[in-house]
């Protein structure tokens, strides 16, 4: 193992973690399996010792390396996991435990050790550049369903807005209605937008967090300049990952790109129009409660924009789930865990679900595509009638009244 892919704060984290537990009652891969495998406590005292052996001391004292069985226990703790930073929020010495996750995934794919489905989810997207099919091609039929379109059907070489739909929402039927809200909010509101269509490519985050990061490089520097060709003030995304990706990945790993426009995620955007009052929103009786999807909260700390726009509803009554913003449980849809342990996945979304269930809310809305999948998934076993909408859809929802 190549230490030095480590960082010095990372090496000391591991020799500051007092193993007090706390990141292990918080982690909902945890609560929804008991595995001590996939803890993170167990993590990072095996990444300890696997650090300590390939270090100096270690050679000089012979410490005691990984057996086979710890090394696959190590792959699999790191790879069952969303990498939804929750951990993070309890740990008491504030160890960056997502980043070291996600370092954990490079050095542990270097050596062959990703599951064999995220390899092959690389080699897709080397390819065709999107998580789904072969070819990327007709990335903006989605489109397709909406009436009154323009000839281009809004894919342009120039506009004020720039709107990075994602894979999930460019393929994935189940989550279509939030682009097509996009647009048509973006219609009402007269912005000045465009897609850029075949040329969108995937921002990169399943490589970067399958631990295959020199492979992302490439999705970033074209997604960046073609960004940069169209002359847009803002590029605006529906999707948390690709926010993160755009607004903290990129910003560090490509210092040497500038991005000629701000980045925004839907919900900063749509919170800013509401309140120039660019949109009529009118009354919906009902009772909504509010996810807060782990890439958009605690990873990149936006809180109170969806929270605004809910609030901005005349008529409706808000409900605040009882874990929430940094508290708030993931859904089971992130880090790629479903790609590796569908089982898992559906685990941590079922704990979600019964958190919901228990607002009483007619509406549980989010800021996520996978997030909407998962939960409406999880929902639906348990039963519910509890209608799982995206932001976007809530706000169309209003204003066609």
């Amino acid at each position: 193992m190549d230490i030095k892919k480590l960082t010095n704060k990372q090496l000391l984290n591991l020799q500051a973690c007092t193993r007090c537990g706390e990141c292990t009652d918080s982690c909902t891969a945890y609560s929804a399996r008991e595995d001590l495998d996939i803890s993170p406590a167990k993590k990072i005292e095996l990444l300890k010792k696997r650090v300590r052996n390939n270090s100096l001391l270690g050679k000089l004292f012979l410490s005691y390396d990984l057996d086979e069985e710890k090394l696959q226990a190590l792959a699999k703790g790191a790879y069952d996991c969303t990498l939804c930073s929750k951990c993070e929020t309890t740990c008491p010495v504030n160890i960056d435990l997502q980043k070291m996750w996600i370092s954990l995934r490079e050095l542990l794919a270097e050596e062959g050790r990703a599951p064999e489905e995220l390899e092959s989810l690389k080699e897709r997207l080397k390819k065709s550049r999107n998580l789904s099919f072969d070819s990327n091609e007709g990335r903006a039929d989605w489109i397709n369903q909406l009436v009154e379109l323009p000839a281009d059907r809004y894919v342009r070489d120039k506009a004020e807005v720039i709107y990075f739909v994602g894979c999930v929402s460019s393929f994935s039927p189940r989550v279509f209605k939030i682009p097509r809200s996009i647009v048509q909010i973006f219609r009402s509101a007269e912005v000045d937008f465009g897609l850029l269509g075949d040329e969108e490519w995937c921002c990169g985050y399943p490589l970067l967090t399958s631990g295959f990061k020199k492979d992302f490089y490439e999705f970033a520097k074209h997604n960046i300049e073609k960004v940069n060709s169209t002359g847009a003030k803002y590029l605006v995304t529906s999707c948390p990952s690709c926010y993160h990706m755009w607004t903290h990945i990129y910003k560090e790993a490509l210092e040497d790109i500038k991005m000629d426009f701000e980045v925004m995620h839907v919900v900063q955007y749509l919170n800013t129009i509401i309140g120039e009052k660019k949109l009529d929103l009118k009354p919906l009786e009902a009772k909504v409660t509010y996810h807060d999807p782990c890439d958009l909260g605690r990873n990149s700390g936006i809180y109170e924009e969806p929270r605004n726009i809910i609030r901005a509803i005349p008529g409706v009554d808000f409900i605040e789930l009882e874990k929430n913003r940094d508290k708030a449980t993931c859904c089971g849809g992130g880090g790629n865990l479903e790609a590796s342990d569908v089982e898992l996945a559906a685990g941590i979304a079922a704990i979600r679900a019964e958190e919901i269930i228990k607002t009483g809310a007619d509406i549980i809305a989010t800021a996520c595509q996978q997030c909407v999948r998962t939960i409406a998934l999880a929902l639906k076993k348990k039963k519910s009638k509890i209608k799982v909408m995206d932001i976007t859809e809530l706000v169309l929802k209003s204003l066609k009244g």
